[in-house]
């Protein structure tokens, strides 16, 4: 059955059932006693009373005055009993009783669809209808790819696969077969939510965390933050023969600017590659081209410009998780800059972050930051952390005053104590 038919077949049967509850008391009050027993009881008693009444005045016990005093009385107190009776007691029939079983369900039907656009969720149950199937298929390797009739509406299919991990959330291989199919779309935040959640579930599987650090270092323009770090060297620590652990940690250090580090990642490499059997010049011709290319940013990096990073106390508070640093060189008139080093701003705290920034961060090669330096350009400093990783600066990033640069001096500080406007 259809989830759509069979919930809202559902949802009316608890409504019916419901509208039935409320209106139970007046379904008992008409199968049982319906006379009020606090009337009845008082008719009684009045009975009772008035006959007594008339046989003491047919004995002479009490005068005429009295007798109708009395009958009197008892009159008036039956009177006030029927009355309350009359104001109190509703008696419900069949009209009532049916405005209700039909004013309910419709009621809770008008609410139900008043409240919000329930159109996405219709949705999400025609894609579980139509091809949850294939989505589980996939998503636990009994098809390598879904039929050409699965694939004509894409988005169905990715809700069908989303729903299908969250209900078996404890599953590591689902996620991870979630993350191939982000990643063939180029969703590559996406891809990283599944990778890491397939990580946590199982750290010491190789394949999740060689692809989660992969996936991590690439999809930030090739830095190894912190997060991947940890990973990497978790795997290195299960396994330190792993080639493609120790090449991350090569490329990684490199970027960082840790150009020793990565030389011996480049060495081990090597050794591990010629003791294998078989012809390995190609791979040992790419470390041949990474080494020299380590080298050469070594040597531009030994001119680097040391870059004292601070943030007052009131702004550090805005700055999350996530959040990109930039410190930027330019000239002093304005334009385009020189150098421009981007970074994570997590390790940014109420010390300070030291940064280097050198020729391998020029905008141009052919304009590097040295030959800007020699050339006697007025140069300024500034640095900026920005959530939403753009180059140009965006409303709410917070940012330092430029400063300027005095290449005689071997470190410049700049404060990041404002947010842009």
């Amino acid at each position: 059955m259809p989830s759509l038919v069979l919930f809202f077949s559902l949802a009316l049967l608890l409504t019916v059932v419901l509208a039935f509850i409320v209106i139970l008391p007046w379904l008992r009050q008409q199968h049982g006693q319906s006379d009020n027993q606090l009337l009845t009881l008082n008719i009684d008693v009045f009975k009772q009373r008035l006959a007594e009444l008339e046989q003491d005045y047919q004995q002479n016990v009490i005068n005429e005055a009295t007798y109708h005093s009395q009958k009197l009385a008892l009159e008036r107190q039956l009177l006030e009993v029927s009355d309350s009776y009359d104001r109190n007691t509703f008696q419900p029939n069949w009209k009532s009783r049916l405005i209700f079983v039909v004013w309910i369900p419709l009621l809770a039907v008008m609410a139900y669809m008043m409240i919000s656009d329930r159109t996405p969720v219709y949705k999400l149950w025609q894609a579980q209808d139509t091809v949850g199937k294939i989505a589980d298929d996939l998503l636990t390797g009994k098809i390598a790819s879904p039929p050409e009739w699965a694939t004509k509406d894409t988005s169905a299919l990715i809700s069908a696969m989303q729903t299908n991990v969250h209900h078996n959330a404890t599953d590591p291989e689902r996620w991870f077969r979630l993350s191939e199919v982000f990643i063939a779309l180029e969703a590559p935040e996406s891809a990283l939510e599944a990778l890491s959640r397939s990580y946590r579930l199982d750290p010491d599987n190789e394949k999740y965390a060689i692809t989660y650090a992969q996936t991590s270092f690439f999809s930030q323009g090739g830095n190894l933050d912190n997060t991947a770090r940890q990973v990497v060297t978790h795997l290195l620590v299960n396994n330190p023969r792993h080639q493609g652990a120790q090449m991350l940690m090569a490329m990684g250090e490199m970027r960082a600017g840790n150009y020793a580090e990565a030389t011996k990642w480049i060495n081990t490499l090597k050794t591990e590659i010629q003791a294998k059997d078989g012809d390995h010049t190609q791979a040992l011709n790419s470390l041949a081209e990474l080494e020299a290319t380590i080298a050469e940013k070594q040597k531009q990096g030994e001119q680097a410009i040391q870059v004292s990073v601070k943030i007052t106390p009131e702004i550090l508070g805005r700055v999350k998780k996530g959040d990109k640093l930039f410190v930027s060189v330019r000239n002093l008139t304005g334009g385009m800059p020189v150098a421009v080093k981007k970074i994570s701003a997590d390790s940014l705290d109420k010390n300070g972050l030291m940064v280097s920034i050198s020729d391998n961060d020029s905008i141009m090669p052919t304009a590097t930051l040295s030959s800007a330096i020699q050339s006697g350009s007025a140069l300024a400093i500034t640095a900026r952390v920005s959530s939403s990783g753009d180059a140009m600066p965006q409303s709410g990033d917070l940012t330092s005053n430029p400063v300027p640069l005095d290449a005689k001096i071997a470190q410049t500080e700049v404060f990041i104590d404002k947010v842009v406007q």
